[in-house]
């Protein structure tokens, strides 16, 4: 797969209506002319994680090192070449060593940080800090989630594109790509929210969440730039199906499916980056699938996604 010649591959407050129809808010300003699409290995990377569940005893909030998610994928793209920055982002109150936060103060000498933060309200998030950092600056990014995360940066996305009260103007994404996300839900989810109480993070990822319906009102979201979207899942991962991490539905350009004799699980896509892997690839949403005994370990493909114009 690395010598293919193409790229393989809001407020939480809005009203039910708005959330279920994507009801969009006056035309926003376009902002400066979008930056051209480029092959350049020099864009800033927001890389942001997944979920961290409850454990089972004890529980004293979520929270992980962020290094300790991306540091692979990092070490492994700066020594492939890539220049730009790397952006890790924390959503939790507990998160450590991470570049960027989506915490904000909730009052008391307290912050929001926790599993009851919405999904759609840290897209919102993410989507102004793109905008204030990079985007009103002519600047384009690109974007990297795995597991949650990957919805995190769709919601970033989908808001900002529908114009939506209280998101940014516009953002500038050159591509996405998403790792192990639950796009159409992770079936887990519904035997980890049937705890008591239940929390908003996990209950956003049902499959008929209102979250849910409100991101799948319209296909994969662009930008002002324009968006170039890879879908990247494993058969062998046990926590999100196939058809959830990498589905034909959403016309998303590029999909990357790993076989289930690889064993690549759930985590292993956000660390696995040497070694050939059997998989199957689209470039067409899934039309047409081409299978290779010997692809690329998931961080390269998702390198050469970040990399190339527009095939690969």
């Amino acid at each position: 797969m690395m010598k293919h010649p193409g790229k393989l591959l809001g407020v939480v407050a809005l009203c039910l209506a708005t959330v279920l129809t994507g009801t969009t808010g006056a035309a926003a300003d376009p902002g400066p002319t979008p930056p051209p699409r480029t092959n350049s290995a020099n864009e800033t990377i927001y890389m942001v994680k997944g979920y961290d569940p409850p454990d089972l005893v004890g529980d004293d909030g979520p929270g992980v090192s962020c290094t300790s998610r991306w540091n692979t994928a990092e070490r492994a793209m700066k020594r492939w070449g890539w220049k730009g920055r790397f952006v890790q982002v924390k959503f939790y109150n507990r998160d450590t060593r991470c570049d960027l936060s989506l915490v904000r103060r909730a009052g008391n000498g307290t912050y929001d940080g926790s599993r009851d933060l919405p999904l759609m309200e840290l897209g919102r998030r993410l989507a102004w800090k793109i905008h204030n950092r990079d985007s009103r600056y002519g600047r384009s990014v690109d974007l990297v989630g795995h597991s949650m995360g990957g919805l995190i940066i769709r919601a970033a996305l989908t808001g900002t594109e529908r114009h939506m009260p209280g998101w940014p103007p516009y953002i500038y994404v050159e591509d996405a790509v998403t790792l192990g996300t639950p796009h159409h839900g992770a079936w887990p989810s519904d035997l980890l929210c049937s705890a008591i109480p239940v929390n908003r993070q996990c209950e956003d990822m049902r499959s008929e969440s209102v979250f849910m319906r409100w991101l799948h009102a319209t296909d994969v979201p662009g930008s002002a730039q324009g968006t170039d979207w890879t879908l990247i899942g494993s058969e062998a991962d046990s926590d999100v199906g196939i058809g959830s991490t990498t589905p034909v539905v959403d016309e998303a350009q590029h999909l990357v499916r790993y076989a289930s004799s690889t064993g690549i699980g759930h985590s292993d896509l956000r660390k696995k980056a040497n070694g050939r892997w059997p998989m199957r690839y689209s470039q067409d949403s899934g039309q047409t699938w081409v299978s290779l005994r010997y692809g690329a370990a998931p961080l390269r493909a998702t390198f050469n996604s970040l990399y190339w114009e527009s095939r690969w």
